[in-house]
């Protein structure tokens, strides 16, 4: 899209990267890009949010879309231009409400809270917007089919826009603390004003926030059931010893791995799936063998500390040899070994 757009003058661009497009994406920013980017979970995604988990939304009526929006802003008079990269976006042809519906849905990930989130999403949407108008007009302007006032605006009393989504998914297991509208970043403004101003609600999915892990209908479920409970061994061990996620896509493993630190290996999947029960075996096996070693490493120096300050043959040179583990342990606090 080339849309040119006059949004607000002298607008504060900093707010989001200091004006200044930003190529480089981190390895969570790319990874979760490319795994809401799947159909399946994008509509399971809205599907959740939208309509309590009711599968209205299917993922083949999903057209991927440009992520690139374009757009030329005024700043202290001067003319630059500003180029915004949503995650994933897509057109979405809804059959349902009697009616078929199109509508563009995106869907924007986080790491951690974003506290400046409504207006990046507003950003977003209005760009969206205004790009969809340009191209109306653009196509106006080939044809030359508008006069007076349409000509002048470019856009007919006919012409309609698509109503735009936008959900912002928080991999992170606390708390969204930011705001979740535009009116949350203001400060106390009396309601005689308020009233005149618009506001823009925040659409979020926040782990620490979902009851019902079951309205989901694919793995984007088992992400974020496991980003909720990471925090909580007992919880993560119970779950994973249930059954109930044997088979999990390499994919959401990954990102798993990723978002809440653990180590399931993917090494031994077998067609793009890993058991999650053994896999969690084996790596609470790994962790143990690692926990010996680095104890009996630990044991040695200490019992070498101890040695290297008594004599050779003596009696308590022979009791610390052959001393029991609790019988060094009063050794080492005797003679200071730590």
């Amino acid at each position: 899209m080339t849309a040119i757009i006059h949004i607000i003058k002298k607008l504060h661009i900093n707010l989001f990267s200091g004006g200044v497009v930003v190529n480089y994406m981190g390895k969570k920013d790319v990874l979760a890009k490319m795994y809401l980017g799947q159909n399946e979970i994008f509509a399971d995604a809205f599907n959740y949010y939208l309509f309590d988990g009711k599968p209205y939304i299917r993922p083949s009526d999903l057209v991927e879309k440009d992520t690139t929006e374009l757009s030329a802003i005024y700043k202290t008079d001067k003319l630059f231009t500003n180029q915004k990269f949503r995650d994933v976006l897509r057109l979405c042809n809804i059959r349902h409400f009697g009616q078929t519906t199109l509508i563009l849905l995106g869907i924007e990930g986080q790491s951690d809270v974003h506290y400046a989130m409504p207006v990046r999403d507003y950003l977003y949407d209005a760009l969206n917007y205004a790009a969809q108008v340009d191209d109306i007009k653009r196509n106006h302007d080939k044809a030359k089919d508008l006069t007076d006032a349409e000509k002048i605006s470019g856009f007919s009393k006919k012409d309609h826009i698509l109503p735009v989504i936008t959900l912002c998914i928080c991999f992170d297991n606390n708390t969204w603390d930011g705001p979740k509208s535009l009116y949350d970043m203001f400060s106390d403004i009396p309601q005689e004003i308020l009233k005149y101003v618009n506001n823009y609600k925040l659409n979020l999915i926040a782990p620490a926030e979902i009851d019902d892990f079951g309205k989901f209908k694919s793995e984007l479920g088992a992400l974020l059931k496991f980003i909720q409970i990471s925090d909580n061994k007992t919880a993560t061990r119970d779950i994973l010893n249930s059954g109930e996620y044997d088979n999990i896509s390499t994919n959401t493993v990954k990102m798993i791995n990723e978002y809440t630190g653990a180590k399931i290996s993917t090494e031994n999947a077998e067609g793009g799936h890993i058991n999650m029960g053994n896999a969690w075996k084996e790596l609470m096996e790994d962790i143990r063998i690692e926990g010996q070693t680095e104890g009996q490493s630990k044991g040695e120096e200490m019992l070498s500390k101890l040695l290297k300050k008594l004599d050779p043959g003596s009696t308590e040179f022979n009791k610390a040899l052959n001393a029991t583990s609790e019988e060094r342990q009063k050794m080492y606090l005797k003679y200071g070994i730590k």
